[in-house]
């Protein structure tokens, strides 16, 4: 089990410079179109730049509750990575030193 957590603190450490790769990907975004920071949700990102990845949408309202997807996608995507990379990194962090 400590192996395990230990793989998975390193791998949430491991993708914060993705996600924040992503995060100045999505700044671009807003820079160079009407957008703002608010305004661009991850929904309308998938919907305009990563439209391959509408069919997986999709599958997720099937599995998943309806107006709980509809929050999560509703929400700035700016923000929710930005946010998602400080905690992932930080749980990462956290993690190994608890299993040490």
């Amino acid at each position: 089990m400590i192996s395990f957590l230990r793989i998975f603190a390193y791998a949430c450490i491991w993708t914060t410079p993705f996600q924040i790769a992503f995060i100045f990907w999505c700044i671009g975004i807003v820079t160079g179109t009407d957008y703002n920071i608010i305004s661009l949700s991850t929904i309308e990102l998938i919907e305009n730049y990563l439209s391959y990845l509408i069919p997986l949408v999709h599958v997720a309202y099937t599995w998943f509750s309806n107006p709980l997807l509809d929050w999560v996608f509703s929400l700035p995507i700016i923000l929710h990575t930005s946010f998602k990379a400080v905690a992932s990194t930080w749980l990462g962090f956290w993690i190994l030193k608890r299993t040490k």
